[in-house]
Order: structure tokens, then C-alpha cells, then sequence
């Protein structure tokens, strides 16, 4: 006879809730720690997998974006680079562009952070924006 709980991780396997069942014993610890009610845990459950499947979303996203890496404006060093204006690109970062259908040009020497910032919005507007497919339409020839 197996166990309560080894029916529960089978139960979460089955249902494919990977990250729930793999952090299933740090959350039932937190629970039992904290006296935490029974819809208070599994709320903290089901945020643990809602979190999960957003960062793989996002990584897979980030891929398909041919991204060169994952980075992030908060990993920027102003400071190392005062000659760019930090509250123009944080401004950026609001994705107000994206409304007014705005380009955005990064110009400069090397080294100086381009491909970063770049980067770094680019992975904002993935974070913050439903993934569009924009599928060709045949051209026709008469």
C-alpha cells in the first residue's frame, strides 16, 4: 500500500504539475513552519508552478527571439556607463514605445552596452506582451 503522500506526487506527475511536486516538501515544511492555512498552501502551489511555466514561457520565448542572452535593465551598471542617460532608458523599459508604435535605435561605440539594453527590453516586452504570430500572406501575381 503506498503512502498518502506518494499518491499525491503520482497525482501531481500525472497532472504534469512538475515544479509543484519536485518543490512539494519545501512548501508542506513552509506550511507546517508558518501555520499556514490549507488554501494559503495551496495557493502557495499553485503560484509555485504559475511562476515556473512563466520563466520556462519566457525562456522559450527569449530563444525564439534569437536573443544573444538573458539580461535585464536592473543588471545594468549605470554607474560604468554615465554617458547613458539612465532614467531615457528606464523610460524604455515602460514600453510606452510599443503604443505609439515607436522604433527604438541603440547607436554607439563598442562596448558601451547596446546589445544589453537591447536585450533587456527586448526580454521586458516578451515579459509583458501576448506572443503574435504574423503569418505571411501569398503573394499573388496576375
Amino acid at each position: 500500500m503506498t503512502s498518502v503522500y506518494m499518491q499525491l506526487r503520482t497525482n501531481l506527475e500525472q497532472l504534469k504539475l512538475f515544479e509543484i511536486s519536485r518543490r512539494l516538501d519545501e512548501i508542506i515544511d513552509q506550511v507546517t513552519a508558518n501555520n499556514i492555512s490549507f488554501t494559503e498552501g495551496l495557493l502557495k502551489l499553485t503560484n509555485v508552478e504559475i511562476d515556473h511555466r512563466k520563466e520556462n514561457a519566457i525562456r522559450s520565448m527569449v530563444k525564439v527571439g534569437a536573443f544573444p542572452f538573458m539580461k535585464e535593465i536592473k543588471d545594468f551598471d549605470f554607474e560604468f556607463q554615465p554617458s547613458i542617460n539612465k532614467q531615457q532608458i528606464l523610460e524604455l523599459e515602460s514600453l510606452g514605445f510599443l503604443d505609439k508604435a515607436e522604433n527604438i535605435v541603440f547607436l554607439g561605440p563598442s562596448g558601451v552596452g547596446k546589445t544589453h539594453l537591447a536585450t533587456s527590453i527586448g526580454v521586458r516586452v516578451r515579459r509583458n506582451q501576448p506572443l503574435r504570430v504574423h503569418r505571411k500572406q501569398p503573394i499573388l501575381v496576375h
